[in-house]
């Protein structure tokens, strides 16, 4: 897919292959074009609500999370309300943002948010994956699929200070 270039429009020059392309970024890993997916779909609100169900509904269970994220898009706009009022700032374009809200949700202990927060650990920013996986390590170190995702993250990470941290961590608790 070509490189897209991000500019305010207006909601009426909104096409339903634009949708289409916004529900697909949010089919993809954490990127900056899955936040600005997010945040432009919400926006969007009624316009994009059939096209986000159709594609919530051919979702398969092995897509759990993806399909979290659409059922939460879809009761945003439905209720005009989020069951989740941190997940605009989780999920916000902006990385110092996204970051706040990740430090916050620590310091309130809302476990709901864990499972918003564990694919943020491949957030495209070092300081939101350092956020994520402070947290994780601080709270979530004894859950043993959270361990295991953090013991994998060690070779992925590409931040040799995030890196070592996790080293550090997993040689400290054996």
């Amino acid at each position: 897919m070509e490189e897209q270039k991000w500019d305010y429009v207006e909601i009426s020059q909104i096409d339903d292959k634009i949708i289409k392309i916004l529900i697909n970024n949010l089919k993809l890993d954490m990127s900056e074009n899955f936040y600005l997916s997010f945040e432009s779909l919400l926006k969007l609100g009624k316009k994009a609500e059939t096209q986000i169900d159709v594609a919530f509904k051919e979702m398969d269970e092995y897509h759990q999370f993806k399909k979290e994220i659409f059922k939460l898009l879809l009761k945003s706009i439905r209720e005009k309300k989020h069951e989740y009022p941190m997940i605009v700032q989780l999920y916000n374009p902006d990385f110092l943002i996204r970051a706040k809200a990740v430090m916050e949700i620590g310091k309130k202990g809302d476990d709901k948010y864990l499972n918003f927060l564990i694919p943020m650990i491949l957030d495209p920013d070092d300081s939101v994956r350092w956020a994520v996986i402070n947290l994780l390590v601080d709270k979530y170190l004894d859950n043993a699929i959270i361990r295991k995702m953090l013991k994998n993250q060690i070779t992925k990470e590409s931040n040799p200070v995030i890196r070592k941290k996790l080293e550090k961590t997993f040689q400290e608790s054996q």
